[in-house]
């Protein structure tokens, strides 16, 4: 799981904060979900400039998942 959340992050902070809106936006319900339990990871264990990065992906998973999103990954029983 580490290894996978370490790959994550690598990939989110790779884009530029003009792509990920677009990025987002290509996502379905349930990958929102998942995009979202990563983010949470990422603000849980946060590596070098890499908080702002996942701040703005967290903004932009918001505007498309809504509050539910949010609902469903913090009273998920599954974890990443």
């Amino acid at each position: 799981q580490e290894e996978a959340h370490g790959m994550v992050l690598k990939v989110l902070t790779s884009f530029r904060s003009s792509e990920i809106e677009q990025a987002v936006s290509s996502l379905d319900r349930s990958d929102i979900d998942l995009l979202m339990k990563y983010i949470y990871k990422g603000f849980e264990q946060p590596t070098e400039n890499s908080s702002a990065i996942v701040l703005q992906w967290h903004e932009k998973a918001l505007a498309v998942g809504v509050l539910g999103s949010i609902v469903r990954v913090l009273t998920s029983r599954k974890t990443v």
